[in-house]
């Protein structure tokens, strides 16, 4: 297996301070400490308190967030999470869980926002970081996707001496572990193009690569802009539809971070509840105005990928977890065989249980109602006017 773009240092060899980032290429950076601030109490709090009470979190309070494609920060804001906050949230950006987890070992996070793969490596390399929420798609946001006009790629099979673009160390490469496990390929059957997840699209147009392991929406964008680019097959592992908060030792060891995680925590729950009810706001909003797919398209990847859930840690994600581990052991990329449920810290569970009740409830009788008044408008409306709806209305088209 020749990896292209660079090589791949192994953990065996690699020391602890180097951790899981060296493993990976250098192009796998951070983006410029580009720090986002949401000052406390920026606005009045739209929606309910959360769970952890305000005079439990000292004034000055910060909470250093790791962001991948403003993904937690756009999932609040979309739901009004983001306001009456009573602590300060800074956000850096960063292309991949490797770079974040450097972050974390240079103590500049107290959270961050990762998938399976990089809670495995982190671990290998005796990292102290942990999951302490964790939430998954019903459906998977990964494929094998081909280069504009390439020869027929049929299955996962296929990539078998081929050129494949995705990112190491991330859940790109969990996704492709996953799917040429399931059709009898191994890593060594490939070659790897090895390039952030942010310039997978520009790989394949540029001929680098045969085929490449894409994550929606950036996939979809990708395939609208190249209808001669065809989806090869999709990962079905739970460990490609998980995402996780990780946090580090120290933020828990603290009682004022730890008191603004479990409220950070709380919102996140509640802005998953509020877009599960409300699937539109993330279909115009993001797939349309920030990625530029088109309204038929953007519906289709929100059907695709389906609603959130939160669920317990460890939970069902022991199993997948401990699978994905072992196919990195496999694949040589760990040294040794991985515990992986030393990964995962409980003690937000209750918290998330009650939270995801409590919201997944008011969410429900919210849309009941909204639907009544309809129903009551739309007999109110059709009483006044005795011969029907008026031409062109939808009811009548």
């Amino acid at each position: 297996m020749k990896a292209l773009g660079g090589s791949r240092r192994s953990l065996n060899a690699a020391p602890k301070a180097a951790l899981v980032a060296a493993s990976v290429l250098a192009a796998s950076v951070a983006v410029a400490p580009a720090v986002t601030t949401w000052p406390a109490g920026a606005a009045n709090h739209r929606q309910s308190q959360s769970a952890a009470s305000s005079s439990s979190i000292p004034p000055g309070t910060v909470l250093r967030v790791g962001e991948q494609l403003k993904n937690l920060a756009t999932v609040l804001s979309l739901a009004g999470e983001d306001k009456g906050l009573p602590y300060e949230v800074q956000y850096s950006e960063f292309v991949g869980g490797p770079p974040m987890l450097q972050a974390f070992e240079g103590g500049s996070l107290d959270v961050g926002f990762i998938q399976s793969t990089p809670l495995i490596l982190a671990q290998a390399a005796g990292q102290e970081v942990v999951a302490v929420a964790g939430w998954a798609s019903q459906g998977s946001s990964y494929a094998v996707v081909t280069s504009p006009g390439a020869a027929p790629i049929r299955s996962w099979a296929g990539l078998k001496g081929k050129r494949v673009a995705f990112q190491e160390g991330t859940a790109l490469e969990g996704a492709l572990l996953e799917g040429l496990q399931s059709a009898g390929v191994s890593l060594s059957d490939i070659t790897p193009v090895n390039v952030p997840v942010t310039q997978i699209a520009a790989t394949l147009q540029g001929g680098s690569a045969d085929a490449g392991i894409e994550v929606e929406p950036l996939l979809s964008a990708y395939v609208q802009a190249n209808p001669t680019a065809k989806v090869v097959a999709r990962p079905a592992a739970l460990t490609e539809r998980a995402d996780f908060l990780v946090a580090g030792p120290a933020a828990l060891a603290d009682k004022a971070k730890s008191a603004a995680l479990a409220d950070y925590i709380s919102r996140l729950v509640k802005a998953y509840a509020y877009l599960n009810a409300h699937p539109d706001a993330v279909i115009e909003t993001t797939y349309e105005q920030q990625y530029g797919l088109s309204p038929s398209r953007a519906a289709a990847v929100a059907a695709k990928v389906g609603p959130s859930s939160f669920f317990a840690l460890p939970g069902g994600m022991l199993a997948a977890q401990g699978r994905l581990a072992n196919l990195y052991l496999a694949a040589g990329v760990v040294p040794q065989k991985v515990a992986v449920a030393k990964e995962f810290d409980p003690r937000f569970n209750q918290l998330v249980a009650a939270v995801q009740k409590s919201a997944s409830s008011a969410q429900a009788s919210a849309q009941s109602a909204q639907s009544a008044r309809s129903a009551k408008g739309a007999t109110s409306s059709t009483e006044a006017s005795p011969q029907g709806p008026v031409k062109g209305s939808a009811a009548g088209s």
